[in-house]
């Protein structure tokens, strides 16, 4: 195709999902350096802070197709129609007939996007000119990325095809002046996000809290160590009731600073080492280059786990797992003793995957050899 002149990325998941697109936005922009590249989101602020200050995009959109309405919603999609996109993407993980039909309404001459393996009734043939075939065997980056090397037929152009952020300096002096403070100044920071979404039965995805509160008492009794629990503003109280369950003193574990997604991202950067779930900060700490801990039950660890940094996956692999893929369907657990896969997981098993990664020989942030366990 010849070289477009407007581009369209259709993130209309959470900011997770729009922060694994990224490498495929950073593609479109080395090698047609002079089309405008163009987002459209819907879930929030937080798909939109993930975007801030990144170069490869020229403009994010928001509308909240949910709350507006149909006859909104189609009229929002002419507006954009006009804008007579060359080129659109519609990424992982949009298995639902209503993001391809918005992509049709949309418009582009070219629309790219997958025919996911769980028949969500999508119809991506009928709505897409361009249709890849969703490989489960790869991460959700990788998968993307075949939109550029299968969908359009051309090459990739960046070796290290990571996600990225790009925090402002403002955002970096902020996290740099909060590690300085006491008592976290001089210590080893242990980053925990007990935290997950909550659409589609995503809360299932958390680890119990009880378990939580024992692996932060646990990995507490190293001296130099000081333990910071992460999450959004709806997740709080989750912050609040595992530091009070946890019995540490405030010496020994505290909250992360609030604010948007790249101000936590500058936090998240300072860490030696950050332990989650199956979230948006699993992909942050990633994107920071954190060693992370993973901690999965119902979610493939293939397709979401941390992409090209130190990792460790911890999951019990039940039979049964991973029983939630790609789909308009929330989480539904099918074993006799209700998500089994995270209740039955012992803290012990997460200390020693956390020990392990803390105590591997790792490339430092800036790409030079690091010592290990030491943040940035």
């Amino acid at each position: 195709m010849r070289p477009p002149d407007r581009v369209l990325f259709l993130a209309l998941a959470g900011a997770g999902d729009t922060l694994l697109a990224t490498p495929l936005m950073r593609e479109v922009r080395a090698a047609w350096p002079r089309a405008r590249v163009e987002v459209l989101t819907m879930q929030g602020p937080a798909p939109r802070q993930a975007l801030e200050n990144n170069p490869d995009v020229d403009e994010v959109m928001h509308f909240d197709f949910l709350s507006a309405g149909r006859h909104r919603s189609v009229l929002h999609c002419l507006r954009l129609r006009r804008r007579r996109y060359d080129l659109s993407f519609t990424p992982m993980p949009h298995n639902r007939l209503e993001y391809n039909l918005i992509t049709w309404l949309i418009g582009a001459r070219e629309r790219v996007g997958f025919e996911f393996c769980a028949d969500c009734g999508a119809q991506p043939r009928r709505w897409l000119t361009r249709v890849v075939r969703e490989d489960r065997r790869l991460h959700v980056v990788d998968n993307n990325l075949r939109l550029w090397t299968e969908g359009l037929g051309r090459p990739l152009c960046d070796p290290d095809p990571r996600p990225r952020l790009h925090p402002p300096p403002e955002h970096l002096a902020a996290a740099a002046a909060w590690v300085a403070t006491p008592p976290r100044a001089g210590r080893r920071l242990i980053g925990l996000h007990p935290g997950s979404g909550t659409t589609k039965n995503l809360i299932l995805k958390r680890w119990p809290l009880p378990r939580w509160a024992t692996l932060a008492r646990r990995v507490a009794t190293d001296d130099d160590v000081h333990l910071v629990v992460f999450g959004s503003r709806d997740e709080a109280p989750l912050r609040h009731a595992l530091i009070e369950a946890s019995g540490l003193p405030p010496s020994a574990i505290g909250e992360a600073p609030e604010g948007p997604v790249l101000l936590t991202a500058a936090a998240i950067g300072h860490l030696s080492a950050f332990v989650c779930g199956d979230t948006l900060l699993t992909h942050v700490a990633a994107a920071m280059r954190v060693p992370t801990v993973e901690i999965v039950g119902p979610t493939d660890p293939a397709a979401t786990g941390p992409y090209k940094t130190p990792h460790r996956i911890v999951r019990l692999g039940l039979p049964c797992s991973p029983c939630y893929f790609f789909s308009k369907h929330g989480i539904r657990c099918t074993h006799e003793r209700p998500m089994a896969c995270l209740t039955d997981l012992e803290p012990e098993r997460v200390e020693v995957a956390l020990r392990e990664l803390l105590r591997a020989p790792h490339p430092a942030r800036d790409g030079t050899a690091a010592e290990p366990g030491h943040g940035a």
